[in-house]
């Protein structure tokens, strides 16, 4: 088998898994929120959600980049691979007990006692966090994502059958607390099973300084795209009421469903892959150029079918109880539509070493999604919201064409030229929905004789022109290619 047809065989492979762990992570967690939504009050969401920001603060500290070092480095020695191992030990050893003796203040802060015990509990999450992140990164470097799915698939399945058992025995907050604990736990143990080769028992320390040299800039990326994402959960749980705040979260989860559904699947695959075609001389821009094509044309139809949704999806997931995280729901649907437009080169540069260049746009981006968020404080969530849509897309956009241009990968009308078969796409599929909201108003899905029609003709709409979407159309093939093959296997 030559080079580019074994490397497309190991990325089809790849997102296969991927694919079927992130889908099987979904239906579970589907599941569970549609009982924990009933058993658990939209405060404690709140409470749990505030706990969560600095939990994967703390997470995003002991990582540091650590494990995109590995990935994009050419030539991994056992002095390298050891010393980031001892790397992310000292990091989240550290990270784990500030932690611990930061819950104190956190909890005064918000002036909820209860915070104090829940992070110093999730204090234990992030110290044993390195034990298995290390044998998944060095995994997925060489594309193989088979024994995250399993892994995946155990630990998941265990967490969330001991959360709604707990919650259902009335513990509330802390059920979802011992539930990521239980998982924590179980999928350190379960990865011990996949250790490589060349994972060693012992840490080493000699090249952490090398380490750290380019892991600090994505580091630092990870931060604030994190504080960035999570402003308004700080915000509504300090300034308005925990209520609030978790009536947002779970409109913003119902938002991330397509990031679950395909992108947290894609992604992980495609910085190794590129960082692989880049070590062996290959061209990426054609395959990054086809996933962005694929991803859009997925992506814009299914926010704006959401958008359009919002109402029912709210009330079948979580009931009556949250029916306020419908209005979020719809502006957040724009706010991910546009985002969404280069979601896919920010694992391109990363999986290319460009981590400098990452960090620069997204600390423009977010540094002026903490601004704009405080600015609008007292004039509440909506109009918070609605700034961020308006401002934060278009910074976004512009920073990563000026990047793209400025490292001759591609010019803006060369970018846009991609966009145009996912444009025409959305316009044709989303018609029948659009026509009826704007006829029948907000509540067009009540009238079931008129609106399941649309959504059928919608979908048969978007899936005809998807099929013959030339660029799409070799991933499909191929991914069609690797199920029949998998099915086989079984």
């Amino acid at each position: 088998m030559s080079t580019p047809e074994k490397n497309s065989a190991n990325f089809g492979s790849a997102v296969l898994h991927s694919f079927i762990g992130r889908y099987f992570s979904i239906i579970l967690q589907l599941i569970s929120t549609v009982i924990l939504a009933r058993l658990i009050a939209p405060e404690e969401y709140g409470l749990y959600t505030i706990a969560f920001v600095f939990v994967a603060t703390a997470t995003i500290i002991k990582e540091f980049g650590v494990n995109n070092f590995l990935i994009k480095e050419k030539v991994l020695t056992p002095e390298i691979i050891s010393s980031a191992y001892g790397t992310l030990i000292l990091l989240s050893s550290t990270a784990a007990i500030a932690l611990y003796f930061l819950a104190t203040p956190i909890a005064k802060f918000y002036d909820q006692e209860q915070l104090r015990s829940i992070l110093q509990l999730l204090s234990l999450n992030v110290f044993l966090s390195p034990f298995g992140t290390i044998i998944v990164t060095l995994l997925r470097r060489e594309l193989l994502f088979k024994p995250d799915l399993i892994t995946g698939v155990l630990s998941q399945t265990i967490s969330y059958a001991s959360t709604i058992l707990l919650a259902y025995k009335g513990l509330g907050v802390y059920a979802l607390v011992y539930g990521a604990i239980i998982q924590s736990i179980s999928q350190t143990i379960i990865l011990q099973f996949f250790r490589p080769a060349n994972m060693p028992y012992l840490p080493g320390f000699s090249k952490c300084k090398e380490i750290l040299s380019y892991s600090k800039f994505v580091g630092v990326s990870s931060m604030m795209n994190h504080f960035g994402n999570y402003t308004t959960e700080l915000i509504a749980g300090k300034y308005y009421s925990l209520e609030i705040t978790g009536q947002y979260n779970r409109a913003a989860t119902t938002g991330d469903l397509f990031n679950r559904l395909f992108t947290e699947g894609l992604n992980p695959v495609v910085m190794p892959y590129v960082s692989q075609l880049s070590r062996q001389g290959s061209d990426f821009l054609q395959k990054v150029q086809l996933l962005t094509t694929l991803t859009l044309s997925l992506a814009w139809p299914f926010y704006i079918g959401l958008a359009l949704c919002a109402e029912p999806v709210i009330l079948l997931l979580f009931g009556e109880d949250w029916l306020v995280a419908s209005y979020f729901l719809k502006l957040l649907c724009i706010h991910r539509m546009l985002s969404s437009t280069v979601q896919l080169l920010e694992p391109m540069l990363m999986g290319l070493g460009l981590a400098k260049s990452v960090m620069l746009i997204v600390l423009s981006t977010n540094v002026t999604r903490i601004i704009v968020s405080i600015a609008m404080i007292p004039l509440g969530i909506m109009p918070m919201l609605i700034a961020n849509i308006l401002i934060l897309p278009t910074i976004q956009f512009s920073l990563f064409m000026w990047i793209m241009a400025k490292h001759n990968f591609f010019d803006l009308s060369t970018f846009l030229t991609w966009l145009k078969d996912p444009a025409i796409l959305v316009i044709f599929s989303c018609a029948p929905m659009l026509l009826l909201n704007v006829w029948f108003g907000d509540k067009w899905w009540q009238n079931f004789a008129i609106s399941i029609p649309a959504i059928i003709l919608s979908l048969i709409v978007w899936l005809s022109f998807l099929i013959h979407q030339k660029n799409a159309k070799p991933v499909t093939d191929m991914l069609v290619s690797r199920l029949k093959q998998f099915r086989a296997k079984l």
